[in-house]
């Protein structure tokens, strides 16, 4: 089918659709306004209608050239009469949109007609009133016409007709319509003329694609040049042709309901998918209205593409659901400032967060309002910086909260424009934390450096990265020298494949590994250090760095040595202690089991020792202990241990015997050694002894059973007249019958008086005066006489009549401490010691709170000893027993210290207060270099543990004079008194609360 001309009647049946938003549904009216203006519509009308009815080929062409010379002269009359397509806003009269290209028919450019006072600045002022009245007016038909005259650019006076169509009502109703230039004859040919050129115009050059359509079979009667760049097809082609015959729906059944659409009414603004040229996918937005050519239906199709619109949308919701996650999903405070009255028009959680205040808290006031500033100096140099630079970044200020916490903030700020408001995105970060956390580094860091401990930090692949002036110090080597090396460098290789897999192994179970090792230093030298490695994490829960702390231990491996050895020997003799021996004879008991032998075990006690002591003092009986010690050492064979027990008591070991005639030989050896005089500080002593033996398997399989049978027959022989040998017998009647008499008589010794306490002071070394004293158990036996205390104590701790002898010492002592507070002025503590027995009792600490409330004592009057083999010995049993006892706010003291066998890492976790050297180490004090030692070391150890260190046994001035010198605290012993009745302690170290002037303790 053959191109249609440029008919003046379609285009002006092009104009609603041209404008889309400017005239939808614009109905037949206008159609009737314009026809007294062109003879020529009703022949065209008449053409198109008999070319639709498909009449012969030689009756349209006559009508085309019929039409075309018509068209010719209906475009001059046009011509004369130019005209403007526009859209306006009811309420305020206001174009919205206007159609006009160029400056024509009044002369202004097109935002000159967009301005808000356009209409009532260019009406003529007599024609003003009528013309604003016809555009305000309610209830007039939906289509209406006005003539009025406007002032154009140049002061003429043109007349124009104003074809108007209302769209809704009230102040949302719009106007859209056309003005005419009528001039003065409104029917005037160039009139015509203009009107025609005007449409052919924006039907072809239209941008956006137009149609003409037969509405009941959909042929293409008319396509624009935008249809053909569009689809690639020339118009020509397509006319006479579908658009689903042409192939240009996506979806078929899209292009019938369209169609079937418009058969009853018109299409506004209907979203399609087509197919543009090269099969690409286009969106479009589809308008189309319904005409009558010559009596005909046809319709009116404008699709405009949307494809870049959609693609700017697409791009735009983007961008903004990227600004609403990133504004609501930072962890910062974000929010939107209006910049002329400060007043918040948006707050994210993280405002919430770090201010408390909830957004609808926070939005409508100002920053200032809400008190958030600290300073408020701080806003205004924000918004100073912010004029001034463009944007404000990096700016700390510290902010308000809620609940009226202040934080450290750093803020920045970037300008925005909202709705034309000028407004401000600030952004504001927490970083309390940050530098909370950077002064911490910076004590890390401080501590890392200063630090006695040596510090070595390695990556991954085991490199050295950092470490510590103490690590140089400690092994030599120099920073430059230890980074980018592995800890082999220090590897002393004393230890083997099983020590380092043990380490690794504990790295990876628990993250740490603690534990002594030796290295080597720069020079060569091994040395003991104990050392901690800990795995650091990173924020990804992932090892990135292991840290190893470590400390030269070689002194305190020395001091732990001679401590080591002190535990298991007799400071004064050398020989074995108690703890040495029951180990030996047990591994002695073990061995002779399994490899079916025998042994036996020999108890010594010298005769009549006790009167070397009372006549001529302990040093000269120490001499002599320590050359009858060497003397029974001499006598036995290396594999025979003796052991010192305490006091005047030896025992030996003999592990392995053929017969007992070898054990009768041994014995005798033993015994012929006391027959020759002993001598010590110039005197000659004839000594002897009297000797129990028993024998394992026969006499007991257990270290307490043997050394109990040889006790036995020890006091058998002493019972037979001493200096004698006698082996352990069932019937062993006379001294079974003797200790069974007293342990008998020791069960009712509290209830028949013959108990009682003496006092020993405590001096403190640097103000000379009185700190305390220690409450020492006393027997009076009514036929023994004085039983001392390492004989009954014992026989106490066997029976298990300790319990009840510890609780009488505690209730006696109370009652005692007392009666002194009550007549005398406060001196101190008073010191008790606690057998093991007592301390695994569960009600201790409920009856010792007893005992203090009835006497009403405060617990820091009373101090409790406790012996270091027992807390050494009984480790998880006793720390919680003395956590107990500390928390009812009594003193602890460890007695005898450095005897026992000490572990510094569990000492450090005891609740104690006094750390109490035990007399062995104080007896050779000043000439002993070893006791000396010692001494410093435990004086040293409890200082640095913030301990009171007392030493216990102090005899001389000498001994006295060395421990202030080395800085022990408090001292006790026979230097300042023997231990004393109540009432003699009383009478010369208390003072009396009556005696006038005295407000302070008087002096030893």
């Amino acid at each position: 089918m053959p191109r249609l001309p440029a008919l003046p009647v379609l285009c002006l049946a092009v104009l609603p659709a041209y404008s889309h938003a400017a005239l939808p549904g614009w109905t037949r009216d206008p159609w009737l306004l314009l026809a007294p203006y062109a003879a020529a519509l009703l022949l065209t009308l008449l053409a198109l209608g008999l070319l639709l009815r498909g009449r012969q080929r030689r009756q349209l062409e006559r009508l085309q050239r019929a039409l075309q010379a018509r068209a010719a002269h209906d475009r001059e009359l046009l011509e004369r009469a130019p005209l403007v397509i526009w859209e306006m806003c009811r309420h305020d009269l206001r174009f919205t949109q206007i159609s006009a290209p160029d400056e024509a028919l009044l002369g202004y450019p097109v935002n000159a007609w967009l301005q808000a006072d356009f209409c009532s600045r260019t009406l003529y002022p007599p024609d003003a009133p009528a013309a604003l009245a016809f555009l305000r007016g309610e209830g007039e038909p939906a289509q209406a016409r006005h003539e009025c005259r406007l002032i154009a650019a140049d002061g003429r006076l043109i007349r124009l007709l104003a074809i108007v169509q209302r769209r809704g009502a009230g102040d949302d109703a719009t106007l859209q319509g056309l003005f005419i230039d009528i001039g003065e004859n409104p029917l005037s040919e160039q009139a015509l003329r203009q009107s025609e050129q005007q449409y052919r115009s924006a039907f072809h050059d239209c941008p956006e694609i137009m149609l003409l359509i037969e509405r009941h079979s959909g042929r293409i009667l008319a396509a624009n040049r935008a249809f053909e760049e569009a689809t690639g097809l020339p118009a020509d082609t397509a006319c006479g042709h579908t658009t689903s015959e042409l192939g240009l729906w996506r979806q078929h059944e899209q292009g019938r309901r369209v169609l079937h659409q418009l058969h009853s009414h018109d299409l506004q603004n209907v979203e399609v998918t087509l197919i543009r040229r090269g099969n690409e996918d286009f969106t479009g937005l589809l308008s189309a209205r319904r005409v009558e050519l010559d009596g005909q239906p046809a319709a009116i199709v404008v699709l405009r593409d949307l494809s870049a619109l959609h693609h700017t949308r697409q791009l735009l919701h983007a961008s903004e659901e990227k600004f609403a996650k990133a504004f609501y999903a930072s962890p910062d405070a974000l929010s939107i400032t209006r910049l002329r009255d400060g007043r918040l028009l948006e707050a994210n959680p993280g405002f919430t967060q770090i201010t408390g205040y909830s957004p609808s808290e926070a939005i409508n006031h100002s920053t200032l309002e809400l008190g958030l500033w600290v300073d408020p100096a701080d806003r205004q140099r924000l918004m100073r910086q912010l004029e001034q630079d463009g944007s404000a970044q990096h700016l700390s200020a510290r902010v308000r909260t809620r609940d009226g916490q202040e934080r450290l903030c750093e803020f920045s700020a970037q300008p925005l424009q909202i709705d034309g408001e000028d407004c401000a995105l600030i952004i504001a970060r927490d970083i309390s934390e940050r530098m909370q956390m950077q002064e911490r580094l910076q004590q890390a860091a401080t501590v890392f450096e200063s630090t006695a401990e040596g510090v070595m930090i390695t990556d991954l692949e085991q490199r050295i990265v950092a470490i510590n002036r103490a690590f140089s110090a400690i092994t030599g080597y120099s920073e430059s020298e230890a980074l980018g090396q592995t800890p082999q460098l220090l590897a002393s290789g004393q230890h083997g494949q099983d020590f380092e897999e043990e380490i690794r192994s504990s790295l990876e179970r628990d993250g740490h590994w603690q534990g002594e090792i030796w290295s080597r230093r720069k020079n060569g030298e091994s040395y003991p250090a104990w050392m901690t490695i800990s795995a650091v994490r990173n924020g990804g829960n992932r090892i990135s760095h292991h840290v190893a702390v470590f400390a030269d231990i070689t002194s305190l491996k020395h001091a732990q040595a001679r401590l080591d050895y002190q535990a298991h020997h007799d400071p004064l003799t050398g020989l074995p202690n108690r703890l040495l021996f029951e180990n030996r004879l047990q591994l002695a008991l073990d061995e002779a089991q399994t490899e079916q032998r025998r042994g036996a075990v020999l108890f010594l006690d010298l005769d009549r020792f006790k009167h070397i002591n009372d006549s001529l003092g302990h040093p000269v009986g120490d001499l002599l202990l320590q050359g009858i010690a060497k003397r029974l050492r001499e006598q036995l064979r290396e594999v025979d241990t003796v052991a010192r027990l305490g006091g005047d008591e030896f025992i030996v070991l003999m592990p392995s015997v053929s017969q007992t005639s070898d054990i009768e030989r041994v014995a005798s050896k033993l015994m012929s050694a006391f027959s020759t005089p002993f001598n010590a500080d110039g005197h000659e002593f004839f000594m002897s002894s009297s000797m129990g033996i028993s024998l394992f398997p026969e006499h007991g399989q257990d270290v307490a059973t043997l050394v109990k049978n040889a006790d036995s027959a020890m006091y058998l022989a002493k019972a037979r007249g001493r200096n004698r040998i006698e082996f352990y017998t069932a019937d062993l009647s006379f001294l079974a019958t003797e200790r069974m008499t007293l342990e008998n008589d020791l069960r009712r010794a509290a209830e028949r008086g013959e108990l009682h306490l003496h006092y020993q002071p405590k001096q403190c070394l640097n103000s000379g005066r009185l700190v305390g004293a220690e409450a020492l158990l006393r027997w009076q036996h009514p036929l023994h006489g004085d039983v001392p205390p390492e004989r009954f104590i014992p026989l106490a701790e066997e029976n298990g009549s300790i319990i009840e002898l510890g609780d009488w010492v505690l209730q006696e002592a109370c009652r005692q401490m007392s009666a002194w507070q009550g007549e005398y002025l406060a001196f101190g503590a008073l010191a008790v010691n606690l057998a093991g027995p007592q301390l695994r009792q569960p009600q201790l600490v409920g009856r010792i709170s007893e005992l203090l409330a009835a006497a009403g004592l405060e617990p820091a009057s009373l101090q409790l000893e406790i012996t270091e083999t027992f807390v050494m010995s009984q480790k998880e049993e006793a720390l919680p027993i003395l956590q107990a006892l500390k928390e009812l706010g009594l003193q602890l003291a460890i007695d005898d210290f450095g005897t026992g066998y000490s572990s510094l890492s569990y000492l450090k976790r005891l609740p104690i207060d006094t750390l109490k050297i035990d007399q062995s180490f104080v007896a050779g004090l000043p000439d002993d270099p070893n006791d000396a030692a010692i001494t410093r070391a435990i004086i040293a150890l409890g200082h640095s543990m913030q301990l009171t260190v007392i030493a216990e046994g102090v005899e001389t001035k000498s001994q006295e004079r060395f421990l202030a010198f080395e800085g022990c605290q408090q001292i006790q012993g026979y230097v300042l008194s023997k231990p004393l009745s109540a009432a003699d302690f009383a009478a010369r170290f208390l003072v009396s609360r009556q005696t006038l002037g005295s407000n302070a303790q008087a002096p030893l």
